[in-house]
Order: C-alpha cells, then sequence, then structure tokens
C-alpha cells in the first residue's frame, strides 16, 4: 500500500456551522436554531455466563441519544411558546379539552399527522461548498423538556435570549444527498 492510495478522496473538515434544521411543526425553532446534537447511537449487550469469566455478546436494541436544539427567543416569542404550547397539549394540564388543542396546532403548522404528537425533523450537514451533503431524518419526534427563559438586567442590548428544547424520537434515517 503506497502513500497515494491512503490518501482520502475528500480532504475538507465538516464545519460545524453549516447545517439546516427542519421541524415539520416547528417553523420558528428551525429558523432561530443556533446549534444542535447530532444524536449518537449505542446498543445494549447481553453477557454470556460462562464458569469462568462472563462474555458479552451483541444486543438487539439500538438506543438513540436526545436530540438538543439551542435556539434564540424571537421578540414575539413564537419560537419558545410553540414549544411550549406542544408540550402542554401533550399533558393537558387543566382538562382533557387541551390535548385537542393538539391536531389544532398541527394544523396551523401546515401539518396533517394522524398523529398530532410527533413531527418529523431532519438536519441536514451541508458540505464545504454549501451544497446539502447528508441528512438526518428523525421520525416521531416529540420534545421532553423546555428550558427556562433567563431575562437579566445587566445584559447589554446586544444579548439575545436563548432556549434548549429537547426531543424524543423513533429512530433516524442517513441519507446521502451528494
Amino acid at each position: 500500500m503506497t502513500a497515494v492510495t491512503r490518501n482520502p478522496t475528500n480532504p475538507n473538515f465538516l464545519h460545524p456551522n453549516k447545517f439546516i434544521l427542519e421541524f415539520s411543526r416547528a417553523p420558528n425553532i428551525q429558523y432561530f436554531c443556533q446549534s444542535v446534537s447530532v444524536p449518537g447511537i449505542s446498543m445494549s449487550e447481553v453477557p454470556q455466563n460462562t464458569p469462568f469469566v462472563d462474555v458479552y455478546v451483541p444486543g438487539e436494541k439500538a438506543i438513540y441519544d436526545l436530540l438538543n436544539v439551542t435556539f434564540v427567543i424571537d421578540e414575539e416569542m413564537k419560537s419558545w411558546i410553540e414549544i411550549h404550547d406542544w408540550i402542554r397539549a401533550m399533558t393537558f394540564p387543566e382538562n382533557f379539552e387541551e390535548y385537542q388543542k393538539l391536531d389544532r396546532l398541527s394544523r396551523i403548522a401546515g401539518v396533517n399527522n394522524p398523529k398530532p404528537q410527533y413531527s418529523e425533523a431532519s438536519v441536514t450537514i451541508l458540505s464545504s461548498s454549501n451544497t446539502p451533503y447528508y441528512r438526518f431524518k428523525y421520525h416521531a419526534v416529540f420534545p421532553t423538556t423546555l428550558s427556562t427563559m433567563i431575562l437579566n438586567a445587566s445584559d447589554g442590548p446586544d444579548s439575545v435570549v436563548t432556549a434548549d428544547a429537547t426531543f424524543r424520537y423513533s429512530y433516524f434515517d442517513i441519507e446521502k444527498l451528494f
């Protein structure tokens, strides 16, 4: 094997700020997105007992990390409220009619989903020339947490307020676009 055959075919690095986040039911969070973590994946291991030492074999289920998003809260608070209303409608803290708002909230976002508590989401990774390269498609996404919104009188006028949202999903697919 020579040095010429060991060189990578694409020497460009992945840039951390070249991505596009899309949610089918949360358009404001995707517009104001500051960062998103592409979740990792792991699997369980099953111990196989022996008289000497336990031997581990691969498990049968994939375990996905959470999808975490940090976003700027806009002046009308739409980015924060759309996640808040989504969680509130799923948990109906006052009465069962609040759960019916899920379908209405879904239609407002332009999504006709038979299971309105879920959304589809994707993260598109862009190449060094800003063309879509890979897409991570998340299925059956729903929010689990929305962070506190911190307002601070000692911050300067150029500071922006951000929040974090955490999402659970069933699984994700990776699609090469280029």
